[in-house]
Formats: C-alpha cells, structure tokens, sequence
C-alpha cells in the first residue's frame, strides 16, 4: 500500500445519521481526483471557524471508493464535545474543509491469516480494511468486534457472518464481557499464526498487545487521539516507545503501529 501526500479541499456533506444516541454515520463527496485513502489514514476535518475550535479533528475512514463524478469518503464517529456536537449538525449540501489523507496506513501481510480486532468506534478503518482484505482474497479473514451494547455495533451488514465475532460488555449480543476476553475464550481463532490488526481505546488496544504477546502473534494498532496540527508540530500526541527515549508522534509516524514498539505502561502513566 502506498500512502500519498495530502492536501487540502472542500468536502460536500452527502448525507448523515445517527446510529445510536450520539453516534453518527456521515457520508462526504471530495474532488474525483483526490488522492487515494488506505484504511488506517485519517482526515482533518475543520468542524467550525478558524478559531472555534482552534484545532481540527481527526477521523478514520470506513470507506473510500470512487463513483463517476466525485471520490465518496464514510466516516463514523461520536459526539465527544463541542467539535463533534457541530459536526452532528450538518446537513445534505453543507461543506467542510478537510486535509488529508494523512498517516500511516495498515500494512496487509497477504501470506498470514488476519484477525480484525476492533473495540466500539474502532470498527471504522478495519470495516475498510475488511473489505480490501476479501478483494484481495487473502485466506482467512475474521472480525472480532466488542462494544458497550448491540446498538453501537455500527457496519454489522458489511462484515461476513461465518466469520463475525461479537461481545458487548451488557451482553445485549454475543459473548458477554470485552471482545478480548472473548478471543481467549475461543483460542482457534488464535492458531495458525494470524496477523492481527486492531483499532479502539487505548486500553482496549492494550489489553489486545498483550493478548497478542501472550500468543507471539504480530499485531498492528491504529491508536486514537486527538492531532491537533496532524503534521508532528504540536506534539499533542507523543507515544512513549519501548527501550527507546524518543517518543514517537502518531499523527504523522502513525497511528498506525506495531504493538510491540509501544511502552503501553507508560501510555497509562
């Protein structure tokens, strides 16, 4: 996968609505040669005026893809605070300025199974991911997905039965408990070495490094924050790395990762 320089343009609100009480699936247009997004890369959306709020926000991609007349992005996201509470506003025809596409993308290992491990509005990029993933035809593809409760299992359609795993923590669906403790509860989804490639809170994405340790399994996290500049500037999102000094900024050197470079210790100190 090749990632692109970003760039800067005007995003066409197609359409938007809400999934769950605070929750918001939102569909823009962006120009038909905007440049490719891979799943794992983010958008700087601009929710107000230059000053209010100050800074944008990032947002990963459920879906890209190209129609005749304009390039389609899906986005899906919560109302966190007066940023998000604009954007829930937004309408069919309003505009939003947006820079992108930035950061580093998941890396596909085509020869390994996958496992998608994805903690309540991580879903996004991997129900992208998923999709490349089965164009590409890679041998086994799974879907671990845990959140709160059934309705904030948002893409449920877009993802293969046979090889969909649930848990929510009020056991409204599937296994009751964190989708984590799920997957140790059915370690044949763990055999044959899968790639696993994760998104969610940080703890969740803790939780599931160390699952991954445990099993000496390679494990990709997208980590989650908020990128104040999304070009290494402000340095707002500092990831302390294991055995090194330096920390590592995720809006440009990430968030996509391997599990193992991050001190998740000092991530929680």
């Amino acid at each position: 996968m090749n990632e692109t320089e970003p760039r800067l343009d005007r995003a066409r609100v197609r359409s938007q609505r809400e999934t769950h009480p605070g929750f918001f699936w939102l569909t823009l247009e962006l120009p038909l040669d905007y440049p490719d997004i891979l799943p794992g890369q983010y958008l700087n959306l601009r929710t107000g005026s230059l000053l209010d709020p100050l800074f944008r926000r990032p947002f990963g991609v459920v879906e890209f893809r190209r129609e005749p007349k304009a390039s389609v992005v899906e986005l899906y996201y919560g109302v966190v605070g007066p940023g998000t509470a604009r954007m829930a506003t937004w309408r069919e025809g309003d505009w939003a300025d947006c820079l992108g596409p930035l950061g580093r993308s998941y890396q596909i290992v085509s020869d390994r199974p996958a496992l998608l491990v994805a903690g309540g509005r991580g879903a996004a990029p991997l129900i992208y991911l998923n999709r490349l993933m089965r164009e590409q035809k890679l041998r086994s593809v799974r879907f671990a997905f845990g959140a709160r409760s059934k309705g904030m299992l948002f893409g449920l359609d877009r993802i293969e039965e046979s090889a969909l795993f649930i848990a929510t923590e009020d056991g409204s669906a599937g296994y009751r408990g964190t989708i984590v403790e799920g997957l140790k509860n059915r370690p044949e989804w763990l055999r044959d070495t899968p790639v696993i490639y994760a998104c969610g809170p940080e703890r969740f994405l803790a939780a599931t490094a160390a699952l991954a340790a445990d099993h000496d399994l390679d494990c990709q996290v997208s980590l989650e924050a908020v990128y104040g500049c999304g070009l290494g500037l402000c340095r707002g999102c500092a990831v302390p790395l294991r055995g090194e000094s330096r920390y590592l900024m995720q809006c440009i050197e990430g968030p996509v990762l391997d599990a193992s470079r991050v001190d998740w210790e000092r991530m929680h100190a």
